[in-house]
C-alpha cells in the first residue's frame, strides 16, 4: 500500500500527465455521448452526477492500465526509426488500450466520457485522481 507521502506526487504527476495526455482517449469517431444517460445531446452538456461510483471505479482502473500500455509503445516507439514498424507499435497499443479498457466493462464512448468530465468538472476530476491513486495496479 502506498504511504500518503508516496501518493500526493504520484497523484500530482498522473493529474499533469492526465492534462497532458492526448493518446489515452479511445475511438475518437464523434459520437463518445451518444446513448448515455450522462450526456445531454440539446445543450452538449455532461452531468458527472450521473455517473456512478463502480463506473468512475471500472473507468480509473482502465485508465491506469492504459496509461502503463502508452507508457511502453512510446518506449518502443523511441527504440525505431522504421516507419512500418512505427505504425505496427501504434496500431497493437490502441487495440491493447482498447481490450484494457473493454476488460473493464466498458465501451470506449464510456471511457472517453468519464475523462471528458474529469477533464471539465474539478471536483469530479478529484474524485476520478483518488480512485486512480488506489487502482490496484498501482500497488
Amino acid at each position: 500500500m502506498m504511504s500518503s507521502a508516496n501518493v500526493y506526487p504520484a497523484i500530482l504527476g498522473l493529474t499533469l500527465m492526465f492534462l497532458i495526455s492526448s493518446g489515452v482517449a479511445l475511438g475518437q469517431d464523434g459520437n463518445a455521448g451518444q446513448g448515455n444517460p450522462a450526456y445531454s445531446g440539446a445543450s452538449g452538456a455532461v452531468n458527472p452526477s450521473r455517473i456512478d461510483d463502480a463506473t468512475l471505479k471500472r473507468t480509473a482502473k482502465a485508465y491506469v492500465k492504459v496509461q502503463q500500455i502508452v507508457k511502453e509503445a512510446d518506449q518502443d516507439l523511441n527504440k525505431t526509426n522504421d516507419n512500418a514498424q512505427q505504425q505496427e507499435i501504434a496500431k497493437q497499443a490502441e487495440s491493447r488500450k482498447m481490450a484494457a479498457v473493454k476488460a473493464e466493462g466498458l465501451q470506449p464512448q464510456q471511457y472517453n466520457l468519464v475523462l471528458q468530465l474529469a477533464r471539465n468538472d474539478k471536483a469530479f476530476e478529484q474524485k476520478f485522481l483518488s480512485y486512480v491513486a488506489i487502482s490496484p495496479v498501482l500497488r
